[in-house]
């Protein structure tokens, strides 16, 4: 979670004799500290459409503790807005060159893990989000600022901010036309990547959440803590690239198969509601009439016996028809949940499962409805 009030310290300077040069603000940079080991291996795992990916990366510990022990606030000296600063202060975390080292040994294993599955532009994207999507998320409300990419990397863990820097950091340097989104009133950040056909959150940018898996394009209903991001955000570009996102139909269509999946087990769980009423008063109504009969037979009725027959045989053939259509909708139900549940625990393969909703005839079947 972005902090509501990031550390700012607003400083002045005294020009004496002979002038000086002021700047108007002095953002977090990293000094190495002293370390031993001096290089840590630090492996990440993930899955990725139908793969289990291992990411290996040496890290120069010294440049670690000096990210984690950094100076985290920034210092003005000048009244700037918030909009002159905070581009500054947050890139300064994607750029600082002693993580360069860092950046290329991560991109390194990423552009291996391309080049074994094959991945088109769209794909490889898709997998640097997923990467970052899948470290566990940390709502560490204690820490105000937030962390160098090294840190949250080599931690394995991070907030919204944080995760949001790092997946920016690899996306930027390779190619990609990327933002930040800043979302200050619900105290949120993503990643907003240039994309066609996509829904658009601002300047042609759409949206990528980092704090969980989730498709390119579509912004969550819900964030952790129930918020809802109804705001406009703070648009922060990173880098020069130009590579954009070509798959928003799909992840469109795949996030609006989440919905009429929803209600379609809506309008189901209340039909077989009204069936599961109907076989209650029809059971009754079977329970009552069998009764009355076992009755007449005592009674030696046969002849009054023999006349519900044909009665009580009608009542249990329309049951059972009721029982036929209850089942019906039952698996129909079942159905939409089985489809349902796969999207959502699925966001990592969006290639495979739109296939896998294109054979399903689920798609088909939601475009007629349409």
């Amino acid at each position: 979670m972005v902090s509501r009030f990031l550390s700012v310290v607003i400083l002045f300077f005294i020009c004496i004799a002979g002038g000086c040069v002021q700047p108007d603000m002095v953002a977090p940079s990293i000094s190495p500290a002293p370390a031993e080991p001096q290089v840590l291996v630090v492996n990440q795992t993930f899955l990725f459409e139908g793969s289990d990916i291992i990411i290996s990366v040496p890290l120069d510990m010294g440049v670690y503790y000096g990210a984690r022990d950094a100076d985290k606030q920034i210092y003005l000296y000048s009244d700037l807005s918030d909009r002159d600063w905070l581009p500054i202060y947050y890139t300064a975390f994607i750029d600082d060159p002693l993580q360069e080292p860092f950046f290329s040994d991560l991109i390194a294993e990423l552009r291996r893990v391309r080049s074994d599955l094959q991945l088109d532009d769209d794909r490889y994207l898709e997998l640097c989000c997923v990467f970052v999507q899948s470290l566990p998320y940390d709502d560490d409300t204690v820490l105000i600022e937030p962390k160098f990419p090294i840190e949250t990397y080599s931690e394995g863990t991070g907030d919204c901010d944080d995760k949001s820097l790092l997946l920016a950091g690899i996306l930027s340097r390779e190619g990609y036309s990327v933002a930040l989104l800043l979302y200050s009133e619900e105290a949120h950040m993503a990643v907003g990547v240039n994309g066609d056909g996509c829904r658009d959150v601002g300047d042609g940018y759409a949206y990528v959440e980092t704090t969980r898996p989730n498709f390119v394009g579509i912004v969550p209903e819900m964030l952790a803590g129930d918020i809802v991001l109804e705001s406009e955000p703070m648009i922060i570009p990173v880098g020069e690239g130009t590579i954009g996102y070509g798959r928003c139909d799909q992840t469109i269509m795949l996030s609006d198969l989440l919905t009429y999946c929803r209600d379609e087990i809506d309008r189901l769980n209340a039909e077989i509601e009204r069936e599961s009423v109907l076989l209650s008063e029809m059971n009754s109504e079977i329970a009552s009439l069998k009764n009355e009969m076992n009755s007449l037979i005592r009674q030696q009725r046969y002849q009054d016996y023999n006349q519900q027959v044909p009665i009580f045989n009608s009542l249990i053939d329309r049951y059972n028809k009721r029982i036929e259509e209850y089942n019906r909708l039952v698996r129909l139900a079942e159905r939409y949940v089985a489809i349902h549940t796969a999207i959502l625990n699925r966001k990592h393969d969006r290639q495979g499962l739109y296939r896998e909703m294109l054979g399903e005839g689920i798609i088909t079947e939601m475009r007629a409805g349409m």
